[in-house]
């Protein structure tokens, strides 16, 4: 009967049909029970589905409609997905505090050794600056001492003279001495001119007879100091005027220039 209702699963089927191929009492069995089966399907009359089960039955085949769209969206996608190709993922370098901070310490070192250099090439710069300084100022004090030193021999020396130049109106503050022997060995101590100009520089002259005779020339320091050793004339040895002048700086044979020192007659 329950075969007659095709109620049975597909093995027990199975099983039921294989079992009436072999058996000739159970066939025409099975062959009543279908025929009386076809009978209530004719007999029963359609019965009209209550409202609630329709309503029921609409809803769950527009859930299961909605269901099956999304389904499909999602399929789509993911069809979608596959057919893009995903780039590579580079690792991220992890640093670690050394490698982060390693390179910047070792700037700071690299700037610190170049400040360091820069102030000691200026300290070794103005050491050398001063050390020449001192080396000049040195050198400058040995020829003063050998100037006054050879004023003293000629001082010392048995009928010397000296004689004292004065600043005229132009060097009011410049003063000189100049010291010679009998042999005419002399020598000129300056203090107070100005400085020279450039390309110019002070003259000595011997004025004998009124006649003035070309010494030396000397140029002066910061100090406004200058020094001359000279040879004065055998005729301006017994009387004589000296005076110092500005001239070009390799001499003329005739004073040109102002008169900045003067000894009296």
């Amino acid at each position: 009967m329950v075969h007659a209702l095709s109620a049975l699963d597909e093995s027990e089927a199975r099983a039921l049909e294989a079992h009436l191929q072999t058996c000739a009492d159970c066939r025409p069995e099975m062959d009543h029970w279908r025929e009386s089966a076809a009978l209530l399907a004719l007999e029963a009359r359609p019965l009209e589905p209550a409202a609630q089960l329709r309503a029921r039955i609409l809803q769950d085949i527009e859930r299961a409609s909605g269901l099956e769209k999304k389904t499909e969206s999602l399929n789509a996608n993911r069809t979608a997905a596959s057919n893009v190709s995903a780039l590579p993922r580079v690792p991220r370098r992890a640093w670690t505090s050394v490698q982060t901070w390693g390179p910047i310490a070792a700037a700071l070192v690299f700037v610190a050794l170049i400040l360091f250099l820069a102030v000691l090439w200026q300290q070794n710069n103005t050491a050398k600056q001063e050390l020449g300084r001192l080396s000049n100022q040195i050198h400058e004090t040995e020829l003063q001492l050998a100037r006054e030193r050879e004023a003293i021999s000629i001082l010392t020396t048995p009928g010397a003279r000296m004689a004292e130049l004065s600043g005229t109106n132009i060097a009011p503050s410049a003063h000189a001495m100049l010291a010679y022997d009998k042999s005419g060995r002399a020598i000129l101590m300056a203090k107070g001119l100005p400085s020279a100009p450039f390309g110019k520089a002070y003259q000595l002259w011997f004025i004998a007879g009124g006649q003035p005779i070309p010494g030396k020339l000397f140029t002066t320091n910061t100090a406004g100091e200058g020094t001359l050793s000279d040879q004065v004339p055998v005729e301006a040895l017994s009387a004589a005027v000296f005076a110092i002048t500005l001239e070009p700086e390799r001499g003329v044979a005739a004073p040109t220039g102002a008169i900045y020192l003067r000894s009296g007659s």
